[in-house]
């Protein structure tokens, strides 16, 4: 008989036309299941412990398990279950730390590459600039809002390829995405790194771009 797949704590995000439930000495006929489970329910969260060992202690008695033999079966309570997600959850966010500092980092220095070749190509347009009364803050400025303008576009882009990364996913059969959209703080903190690093990166070559002696900068070829 199938019945609808109750809800619980274990969902674990599977298609609920995926299961299908039979009884129980059915199951032991076609001997094809990997494994029994049972879930119990603890009054509070303070003795899901104390929960767990009275759960061992039975099953062992039950069992005719002897003392120093080990268990022919396994207790998790849910707080080891979360404690375990918590460790993945900050080693992968460790990772995917470290992975996003050195892409800010390379992103970086290749944005002030450009500025410092836009620099050298524009040096004679620097030097009219301050030839005709340009101050040195008017070329920072200038060369600054050009390299967060660069770094806005790349981050315009990378959110634009996250948002159909997240869409192609959702539409995988199997794949359950109650959200796929990239949140708006999400949005607002990428666009916060693009213009720090604009701003970084991008100071070296607008100093040096202000820095230029006009007469120097008009001579040059």
């Amino acid at each position: 008989m199938v019945e609808p797949r109750p809800e619980g704590l274990f969902g674990g995000g599977q298609q609920e036309t995926s299961e299908i439930f039979i009884p129980f000495k059915t199951a032991f006929k076609l001997r094809q299941y990997l494994w029994i489970g049972v879930l119990a329910e603890s009054q509070s969260a303070e003795v899901s412990e104390d929960a767990r060992a009275e759960i061992t202690f039975f099953l062992r008695r039950t069992r005719n398990i002897k003392p120093g033999e080990p268990d022919t079966f396994e207790v998790q309570s849910l707080k080891n279950i979360l404690d375990i997600f918590n460790k993945i959850a900050v080693i992968v966010t460790m990772v995917a730390g470290g992975i996003v500092g050195i892409s800010l980092l390379v992103g970086g220095v290749g944005i002030m590459n450009i500025m410092l070749v836009s620099v050298s190509e524009r040096t004679r347009e620097i030097g009219l600039r301050k030839a005709v009364g340009a101050k040195k803050t008017a070329i920072l400025t200038q060369f600054l809002i050009e390299s967060v303008v660069l770094c806005f576009v790349g981050g315009l882009v990378g959110v634009g390829l996250g948002q159909l990364l997240t869409m192609a996913i959702a539409n995988i059969p199997k794949v359950e995405l109650d959200m796929a959209y990239i949140p708006w703080w999400a949005v607002a903190i990428s666009f916060g790194f693009a213009g720090s690093v604009g701003i970084f990166f991008g100071m070296f070559p607008a100093i040096k771009a202000a820095r230029l002696d006009p007469i120097e900068a008009l001579r040059h070829e």
